[in-house]
């Protein structure tokens, strides 16, 4: 990006030093504004740059995030598991109870649930 000394500014310069020391004191001002604009546009590039960086997630984060979630699926896949059978103990035992509970209430009930076996005829 050139930038370039206002007309007005060079027509001032020129009644003071003399047309050839005008042209070489805008030169001069045109090069050293023109290099300071370089240098800050290649300082807000990596400035820029490093903000990024740090604020994106990289190929490599996303590959632990991945892994991280492959562990957490495997130990919640071995709570469910050990969930299930518990339940299912859980279950059987209270079935036992509520069988128990019904022939202890209901005398009748021993007859049927005999019958149900085949215990008796």
């Amino acid at each position: 990006m050139a930038y370039g000394i206002p007309l007005e500014i060079y027509q001032m310069l020129e009644k003071v030093l003399g047309k050839e020391d005008a042209q070489k004191a805008v030169d001069i001002l045109q090069k050293s504004i023109n290099e300071s604009l370089e240098s800050s546009e290649e300082k807000l590039k990596i400035s820029i740059s490093e903000e990024l960086k740090k604020e994106l997630a990289s190929k490599y984060d996303v590959e632990l995030l991945r892994q991280e979630m492959k562990t957490l699926e495997v130990e919640l896949k071995k709570e469910i598991e050990i969930t299930r059978v518990e339940f299912k103990k859980d279950l059987r035992i209270a079935v036992i109870i509520l069988i128990a509970i019904i022939v202890i209430l209901n005398q009748n009930s021993l007859e049927l649930l005999a019958k149900l076996i085949g215990i008796v005829k």
